[in-house]
């Protein structure tokens, strides 16, 4: 007898999608578009494995898992939900479920998910048991999905994890949420870079996590003792043995290679690891991002603020060197020197035209001037074969310097042209005809 699958989610496209998919794929399949009749048909003892989305007619299914767990314990339950954010997978892992799949999906990682379920009739991995107390990471994008997945199932298990991300990318939320989303929530979180007296860092952790922020500029001192920590650690039972989480923004890899970190240690940091990407690769998460923060700005002034379309428009094209902390520090920025009810792309781009870039040093401008000296002898060396109707030398040389300056002060503006052509100091029709010829949009 095939193994049946429950299947509920309230569009019928995907119903559709995956009743042939998991029927080809061998599997019995029966499908509703709202969680009672799911409930009813587990409670009658059909089905082994579920899946589900999480909203369907305005109904959580998550109101429903206690129901469907006391009488099926031991059911594999998969979720496939839209509404992708760590608050959804945190939740997950409160009721027990074996699997989180966000949407948009593929197939594959349905299938995959079924296929490791049906292997087994209770969940194969423990999940964090209590929604966190910390604020919550914002954004929906695919690019923040394995970050969500990779909290989820981290939090209640007793690996070391390490966190990797640029500056300002959000890694410290991360180890938080590791911790209180999991069953060391009640235990200590402690930050520790010494550990000099082993013994009475394992007192004060007491089985609770350790978090080490940047594990790369540990001395080698603070490396050896950390290992040390880490092997004394072994001789504890599991249950009551201290994790290490540690986050950095460099290759460690590279580091180790070069000697400048133990590769026993990060072999032994290493073993479950989350990347968290950067706020450029992140798409629309910059609107939901800046909302959220002038709404946290506000709460203290009961104010009810907002952002211009323009001005939420103009905050997702800019660069973010600085990740969602510089987001962060420039909305907190506007909501203290605007009272206005709506945050407008003008001031936006004022607080913008402030940014203080650092000044290069001796040694960096000395780097540039040999980089374009050895650009400009290439260019000259090559010269002799250019063919008619190419541009000329001169010509290519000034594109290689406008084209970055202008594209960088289209972007400082929020592409308004005449605010651009005044910051570089030139007639907008000028701009104009150097934007046509140089192609920038």
């Amino acid at each position: 007898m095939p193994t049946q699958i429950l299947l509920a989610d309230d569009d019928d496209s995907i119903r559709l999608v995956l009743s042939k998919s998991l029927s080809r794929a061998g599997y019995a399949v029966r499908s509703t578009d709202n969680p009672k009749t799911l409930l009813k048909w587990a409670q009658a003892g059909e089905g082994d494995i579920i899946i589900s989305d999480v909203l369907m007619g305005g109904e959580e299914i998550f109101s429903y898992l206690p129901d469907l767990r006391k009488s099926r314990p031991g059911m594999p339950i998969i979720i496939i939900s839209a509404n992708n954010t760590v608050t959804t997978a945190l939740k997950t892992g409160e009721h027990d479920v074996f699997e989180y799949v966000p949407k948009p999906f593929d197939l594959d990682d349905v299938t995959n998910a079924v296929s490791r379920a049906a292997g087994s009739l209770s969940p194969v991995r423990g999940r964090a048991s209590k929604k966190s107390d910390s604020a919550p990471m914002i954004g929906r994008s695919p690019a923040m999905q394995p970050v969500y997945r990779a909290v989820s199932r981290y939090a209640s298990g007793n690996l070391p994890v390490l966190i990797q991300g640029d500056v300002g990318t959000g890694k410290d939320l991360v180890a938080r949420l590791i911790h209180e989303g999991g069953s060391r929530r009640d235990r200590p979180f402690i930050r520790e870079t010494v550990f000099d007296n082993i013994s009475l860092t394992l007192q004060k952790v007491s089985g609770g996590d350790i978090y080490i922020d940047e594990v790369s500029s540990l001395s080698e001192a603070q490396q050896n003792g950390l290992l040390q920590l880490m092997i004394e650690s072994e001789n504890i039972p599991s249950a009551d043995r201290p994790r290490i989480i540690s986050a950095t923004r460099k290759d460690l890899q590279r580091l180790a290679e070069r000697e400048e970190f133990r590769d026993d240690l990060l072999f032994r940091l290493n073993v479950a690891e989350i990347r968290i990407p950067r706020l450029a690769e992140r798409e629309r998460d910059t609107y939901e991002l800046a909302d959220a923060f002038l709404g946290n700005a506000d709460a203290s002034t009961n104010q009810s603020r907002r952002f211009s379309a323009e001005a939420l428009d103009m905050l997702h094209r800019h660069e973010w060197r600085g990740n969602v902390r510089e987001l962060e520090n420039l909305v907190r920025r506007l909501a203290v020197l605007y009272s206005d009810d709506v945050i407008t792309a003008d001031m936006v781009g004022l607080e913008f035209s402030k940014d203080v870039m650092p000044s290069a040093r001796d040694e960096d401008k000395a780097l540039m001037e040999k980089l374009v000296r050895e650009a400009s002898k290439r260019l000259l060396h090559n010269s002799s074969e250019r063919k008619e109707g190419d541009d000329s030398v001169h010509q290519t040389a000034l594109q290689w310097i406008e084209f970055p300056l202008i594209e960088e002060a289209m972007r400082l503006t929020g592409g308004n042209r005449a605010k651009a052509a005044d910051v570089l100091g030139i007639h907008r029709n000028t701009l104009r005809t150097k934007l046509k010829a140089l192609n920038i949009e």
